[in-house]
């Protein structure tokens, strides 16, 4: 499952950088596209404006500088009109260079005073120029420009415009005009973080959403196991409880036929007995006398059934009083046995449905305990932190405390059955169970509810 989940993280991470990406790069050409169509529109338009105010003077400085040399160092001079107007061209801000071409390729007046003369025969905005085409390019800031040398600081418009005596003369030369787009540049900048900060946000967000679905179906299985694991615990200790019900039914049942019913009859024989035989008054009162031992049995047999269904003292005097009753009876009839008792509560503290609970846990598993001919100590210890109560018995050895304790279950079965009855009624009644078994012997059984 681990592996799975890497793989699915590194899967999403790699979709969400190449997403990234592509979205990116998508925007990228479309802002392009952009902001060479709206420069186009720009520099066309004060391009055209230039010319037709300068076009006869231009033409005849094209021809004038028609087979210009670079090795005999001369540059030649701007007439004073197309100097002025394309003075009055760079006063706009956005214009920052003027170039000039001959029909030959070669550069005869630019603002760049070391590219006057310089050959730009293969300059593709040159070439389409000369052949009548208008062409734009854009040239981004911190990019080389092969035909003008250098690296660009701008982000600039280039507009190769042919210059003509009409629309369908010949071509004599070209004009060429750089304007800034910086702003527009930026912007596109500006508009591209906050579309990859978006898209991050979208993808990473998205991606959170599957991981928490993941998340949550694997807590949803999760809690589906524990509750049927659950299920099926309840399922175990319902029919173990059954059995024992039965078997404490069974009990009573031999108890009250066997027992009280034979004392019962033989009473009632002797009755009928003493009733058909003759005598006098004095030997009369001596045989119902003879009964009444066999009467005070019978009704102490009737209090120990009793008792043993729900004893009356819960009600009248409470579970502390009930437990150190119950505890010095067990010390009575095994002499070789002593129960530590440490009942750190108030009677008070003590939930009133949890009390009948409490007392028959605590009474069958010490009668668990001293079925087993256990002959020392045994520790009770009852008490409340905050919310939780929690029940402890104890009847390790102290010589024992020291080893390492194991879950009882996987040491011995049979003594593991022998405190079935904590479990079942400390699960059932919403509690938490937990025992274990020392390796010198002893077991320690603690039960724990939220109350």
């Amino acid at each position: 499952m681990l592996r799975l989940h890497r793989y699915y993280l590194s899967a999403g991470l790699v979709a969400l950088f190449t997403t990234l990406v592509l979205l990116v790069g998508f925007y990228r050409q479309v802002a392009i596209d952009g902001i060479t169509e709206q420069a186009e529109r720009g520099n066309l338009t004060l391009a055209r404006t230039a010319l037709n105010s300068v076009q006869p003077v231009l033409l005849e400085y094209l021809r004038h500088t028609d087979h210009l040399r670079t090795d005999n160092g001369v540059r030649p001079a701007l007439p004073p009109q197309l100097a002025e107007a394309i003075r009055n061209l760079m006063m706009d801000r956005a214009v920052v260079r003027v170039q000039i071409f001959n029909r030959h390729g070669r550069i005869v007046f630019s603002n760049r005073y070391a590219l006057i003369g310089s050959d730009q025969r293969d300059n593709q905005g040159f070439v389409s120029a000369i052949n009548g085409r208008v062409s734009n390019s854009l040239v981004y800031r911190d990019t080389h420009n092969d035909f003008d040398g250098g690296i660009e600081a701008d982000n600039l418009m280039q507009t190769y415009l042919p210059v003509r005596t009409s629309q369908t003369g010949p071509v004599h030369g070209v004009f060429e005009i750089y304007t800034d787009v910086n702003h527009l540049a930026d912007q596109t900048e500006h508009t591209r973080f906050f579309i990859i900060v978006g898209a991050l946000l979208i993808l990473s967000a998205m991606n959170a959403a599957v991981v928490v679905i993941w998340r949550a179906g694997n807590l949803i299985n999760s809690q589906q196991r524990t509750i049927r694991e659950r299920t099926n615990t309840l399922e175990v200790l319902s029919s173990h409880m059954l059995k024992s019900e039965e078997l404490h039914k069974q009990k009573i049942a031999f108890e009250l036929h066997e027992g009280l019913a034979q004392t019962l009859s033989a009473i009632k024989l002797y009755v009928e007995n003493l009733g058909a035989s003759g005598g006098n008054a004095t030997s009369k009162m001596m045989s119902v006398e003879a009964i009444v031992p066999v009467l005070r049995d019978a009704i102490q047999e009737v209090r120990t059934i009793a008792t043993e269904l729900r004893p009356s003292s819960i009600d009248d005097l409470g579970l502390l009083l009930t437990l150190q009753r119950l505890c010095r009876e067990i010390e009575q009839q095994h002499p070789h046995l002593s129960i530590n008792r440490q009942l750190s509560l108030e009677e008070s503290d003590i939930p009133s449905p949890m009390k009948i609970i409490l007392y028959r846990i605590v009474a069958s598993v010490l009668d668990d305990m001293v079925q087993r001919s256990h002959s020392g100590p045994i520790h009770l210890a009852l008490w409340r932190d905050d919310k939780t109560l929690a029940l402890m018995i104890d009847d390790t050895a102290p010589d024992a405390l020291d080893q390492t304790a194991v879950p009882l279950a996987n040491i011995d079965p049979q003594l593991s059955a022998g405190f079935a009855r904590m479990e079942e009624l400390t699960t059932l009644s919403g509690g938490s169970f937990s025992a274990s078994h020392h390796a010198r012997g002893g077991t320690t059984l603690q039960a724990t509810w939220s109350v």
